[in-house]
């Protein structure tokens, strides 16, 4: 499926996706035109409906070619990690600002997906959503070294704080952040922040 549009030049592949993602992240499912799409990707709507059927067919599309790109260069680097549920959460950091760099239209379409409510598409996306978050805490969580944890406190527990912690600290970051670009970030500033909490939460949770 797709063959014709993925055994194009990288180049022109790159472009109608990255035109593609950046009009479904500013404007939504509904919204987002095919001919703002072409356009910016200096294609015809003929060869744009050449490779894709429907406008739902890109879109889910890009919901796939996203989540191989997150997977592999993200979710799997995670995977790789020792089983330091602090180390796996510095380094899956380390490893978003990297992707974030390089695919720059890639988080800002996810983080649209997660708002997204077009009927037309609603039950495709969201097994897409439940595979991705199950696929990315299965990274993190999984074969953790619980021995590193406190033994007063249950290790599920210890687990379920930290994730927690962390998530809610992600999201105030994402906030404090807000729309600007990776070049405009104090990126040295926002990590040694990072790591100050995980300092903390390692003299709270883990075995001094």
């Amino acid at each position: 499926m797709h063959d014709n549009f993925v055994g194009l030049k990288e180049e022109k592949r790159d472009k109608i996706i990255n035109a593609a993602l950046l009009e479904f992240a500013a404007k939504g499912y509904g919204l987002a035109s095919t001919n703002e799409i072409v356009k910016a990707a200096g294609i015809s709507k003929g060869a744009l409906f050449h490779y894709f059927a429907t406008k739902k067919d890109l879109f889910l599309f890009l919901c796939d070619y996203t989540s191989g790109v997150v997977s592999r260069e993200f979710y799997e680097q995670i995977g790789h990690c020792d089983g330091d549920l602090l180390i796996r959460y510095r380094r899956a950091a380390m490893l978003k600002g990297a992707v974030y760099k390089r695919y720059p239209p890639i988080f800002e379409f996810i983080k649209r997906l997660t708002t997204e409510n077009a009927a037309e598409i609603a039950g495709e996306l969201k097994d897409r959503l439940e595979t991705m978050v199950s696929y990315g805490y299965e990274c993190l969580l999984g074969n953790l070294d619980l021995s590193l944890f406190r033994e007063d406190v249950p290790a599920r527990i210890v687990r379920d704080l930290i994730t927690w912690a962390l998530e809610n600290y992600g999201n105030r970051s994402q906030a404090l952040v807000g729309d600007q670009s990776i070049e405009d970030i104090d990126v040295t500033a926002l990590n040694a922040d990072f790591d100050e909490y995980l300092e903390a939460l390692r003299k709270c949770f883990y075995k001094q």
